[in-house]
């Protein structure tokens, strides 16, 4: 499992397009150990720093390869990069933080980052801008889950986790493209 979380972080800062909040929740509705949930969360963390690292330096290195790459996964639009570009300029910070709210991948701001933040600082801006939903998506399932819903099978749980996920992504592929 914890593979899956280092992958799955990875994987979504470079080239995937479903968010790791999708394996979180899982974690999250079907486990009750917190160590275990925490170590998802880190690890899930640790991938996608080391993506959005990969993505930063071949920015620096390649940017008009690394953009070809992005903009030939699923839903990332050029829009996104003006989006980006705005939010960097105002506050990187904010930006990083912000930039979920929107529907704006990661990926997006590890590729814009080198013009306005050296690695390190873009490292340590992506932790909390990376923890900050995963933790709260997490939670909430997690209360949901092991709460309010703690009568129902894990089949039941499973079948829930699995409609709303899927309406998320109707909504944001309807919004955002494929």
């Amino acid at each position: 499992m914890g593979l899956i979380a280092l992958l799955w972080g990875f994987a979504e800062a470079t080239v995937f397009f479903i968010i790791p909040d999708v394996f979180l929740t899982y974690v999250a509705i079907t486990q009750k150990n917190k160590h275990i949930i925490i170590k998802m969360l880190c690890l899930t963390l640790i991938g996608a720093l080391i993506g959005g690292t990969l993505v930063y330096i071949t920015a620096l290195i390649n940017h008009d390869m690394m953009k070809s790459i992005l903009f030939h996964v699923p839903s990332v639009q050029p829009y996104m990069l003006d989006h980006v570009t705005k939010a960097m300029n105002d506050n990187p910070f904010i930006g990083l933080i912000s930039g979920p709210l929107f529907g704006i991948p990661y990926k997006m701001f590890a590729f814009a980052a080198p013009q306005y933040l050296n690695l390190f600082l873009f490292l340590i801006c992506s932790i909390p801008a990376r923890l900050l939903r995963f933790i709260i998506v997490t939670i909430i399932a997690y209360w949901l889950s092991h709460h309010v819903l703690h009568r129902l099978t894990y089949r039941k749980k499973v079948f829930i986790w699995l409609v709303v996920w899927s309406i998320v992504y109707i909504i944001y592929f309807s919004v955002h493209g494929i």
